[in-house]
């Protein structure tokens, strides 16, 4: 009985490990260790010290955990206005607004981590801080799948 136990429970974890596998390989990230992941990279190209590393990291975690989540909460109120495309009745007006509500949202947050950051680390850090910041989004876009449609510049150019 016992042995049966472990079987089972074994089974379920590796079918739950599966799966999160699965789920990461179909262009769902796992949040977390995309974080991670930025961390790791941002820590590669800039030099802090161990104790500016332990006051940093729960500033950047924090500050990526409420990016995502703004990011997640816009991304279903935008998703309804492209399904309800062929609908007459979308609020267009109100879409406009939340869009500019949600940059406002982002702008606000960076203050905050801007101003969290500010006095964690020196200006010179600070600023090598920002650009391996930049230099990771540019990484993750260029890696993006080539299948997707190419930019409206390119398009006219065709």
């Amino acid at each position: 009985m016992r042995n049966l136990k472990y079987i089972v429970l074994s089974t379920l974890m590796v079918l739950t490990l599966t799966a999160q596998a699965q789920r990461e390989r179909h262009g769902h990230p796992n949040v977390k260790e995309m974080h991670e992941r930025k961390w790791q990279f941002v820590m590669n190209e800039v030099s802090l010290s161990p104790a500016e590393m332990n006051a940093v990291k729960p500033v950047f975690l924090d500050y990526e955990k409420k990016m995502w989540e703004l990011h997640m909460k816009n991304r279903e109120y935008f998703r309804m206005g492209v399904e309800k495309k062929q609908d007459a009745a979308i609020n267009y007006a109100e879409l406009n607004d939340k869009a500019v509500n949600s940059e406002i949202s982002q702008a606000q947050l960076l203050r905050a981590y801007h101003m969290k950051l500010r006095k964690l680390l020196k200006p010179e850090t600070l600023y090598y801080y920002y650009q391996a910041e930049r230099k990771f989004k540019r990484k993750l876009l260029q890696n993006m799948p080539k299948n997707m449609p190419p930019p409206p510049d390119e398009e006219l150019k065709r």
